[in-house]
């Protein structure tokens, strides 16, 4: 297949942009369309199986994305990264029932967890796809990522749209979902592959790899443990709804109204993504020890998200909840304040997520396990009491705390590694 070998930095930046924003907005649009042609309760299943597949995908991840963008090097092989992702893949989905039987307590309804299932099949074609989209920002092409992932995205919405106006089941609207993705990546994503890297199944099949795989897997373990502690803050809350709406405590709804009020904080979360080109181009800095330009670019970064943080959270504060009232058909008009206040978190986390890509860069990732772990410590201490006693506002402060320690622990850790390498790469 031939592509163009000379992108613009304009065009390179232009389709990461819309491929993330693509990426970044699915699970908003998928919602909404959900909540629209479903009931009430529907849309509280499918919002707990998406935040179970938003957590066991990190298993099938491994956090690796990070470690082979900036693999400017290529220490490890191609392959030796896909073999990596097959068996980290299948890790997922064994492991998926017994979590489900153990949160679930054995009470989750057969379509329950049907739509979990289909959800993580899904989103293992997510995981697959980063693979190639690691493959592609390592290679300084994260233009071919963009278009990529904005082609996947954008007629995904499409399928699950029209699949559910046909058939009026979530559960045929998913399986079209696992397989239009899967049918896309074997036959116009790996194309794009195929210019960089000759596919074998020979290879994939090798045992010549597996240093590599071990490498990769030892490299990658603390970045794994800390997306996986981080994912399960994030969805904590979401759980303990679902466990009130349980056994009653809750009022039915209550996990569609968090997962709408949500969604724009998980989008500011990932507005990291979008940097991506910046992060490969951090990574080759550190590399050649140009420290100076290194440590410029990181401040401008942590500026740029600041300033248009703060903006964001007061726009969201004036117009947010009556948006979102809006386009979900949803009355969200007390939710003001929680809502401010998550989204004021979202742009910490954001912040936070800088300095980890940071740390990845210089190879430090190994120093934040201990944080994770306090943080993990944190949300399981404060959550349930918070969203029992005070319900989405006590949701909301309590992900906001746990953000603020976040943020002033990884900037710590951040400044303290930057010191032991000396002052020319402080920021």
């Amino acid at each position: 297949m031939k592509i163009r070998t000379d992108p613009s930095d304009k065009e390179i930046y232009f389709w990461n942009l819309l491929g993330n924003l693509a990426a970044s907005g699915v699970s908003v649009l998928y919602l909404l369309i959900i909540t629209r042609l479903s009931s009430a309760k529907v849309a509280d299943q499918f919002s707990l199986a998406n935040s179970i597949g938003t957590l066991w995908i990190v298993i099938g991840l491994f956090q690796v994305r990070n470690y082979q963008g900036t693999d400017v090097k290529q220490r490890h092989s191609f392959i030796g990264y896909f073999q990596t992702r097959i068996l980290t893949i299948t890790i997922m989905i064994l492991t998926l029932f017994p979590y489900l039987y153990i949160i679930g307590e054995g009470r989750y309804s057969l379509e329950t967890l049907l739509l979990t299932f289909l959800m993580i099949l899904y989103r293992m074609w997510d995981a697959v796809s980063d693979l190639f989209q690691g493959l592609f920002q390592q290679r300084e092409r994260m233009d071919i990522a963009g278009k990529t992932m904005f082609i996947r995205y954008s007629t995904s919405v499409l399928v699950l749209l029209i699949t559910l106006l046909l058939s009026e089941s979530v559960l045929l609207a998913l399986l079209s979902l696992v397989m239009w993705n899967g049918l896309l990546i074997f036959f116009y994503e790996m194309r794009f592959v195929a210019y960089f890297e000759k596919i074998q199944v020979r290879e994939l099949l090798s045992t010549r790899y597996k240093k590599d795989i071990k490498d990769i897997l030892l490299a990658c373990w603390p970045l794994f443990v800390n997306g996986f502690i981080l994912l399960y803050i994030l969805n904590e809350p979401k759980i303990i709804i679902e466990k009130g709406l349980n056994q009653g405590f809750l009022q039915t709804g209550m996990q569609r109204d968090f997962n709408i009020l949500f969604m724009p904080v998980f989008f500011m979360s990932l507005i990291i993504l979008i940097v991506r080109p910046l992060i490969t181009k951090l990574a080759i800095l550190w590399n050649k020890k140009e420290y100076k330009e290194f440590s410029l670019i990181i401040k401008r970064l942590l500026g740029f998200l600041s300033l248009g943080g703060l903006f964001v959270t007061f726009i969201a504060y004036l117009f947010g909840v009556p948006v979102l009232s809006l386009i979900f058909g949803v009355d969200l008009n007390r939710y003001v304040l929680p809502f401010t206040i998550l989204i004021f978190s979202g742009v910490l986390y954001a912040l936070a997520i800088v300095f980890e890509n940071i740390l990845t860069i210089i190879r430090k990732q190994h120093l934040l396990v201990g944080l994770y772990i306090i943080l993990l410590i944190l949300t399981k201490l404060i959550t349930e009491p918070f969203i029992y006693q005070k319900g989405m506002l006590g949701a909301a402060i309590s992900f906001f705390i746990v953000m603020l320690v976040y943020l002033f622990g990884i900037a710590s850790i951040y400044f303290l590694a930057s010191r032991d390498k000396g002052s020319k790469n402080e920021i």
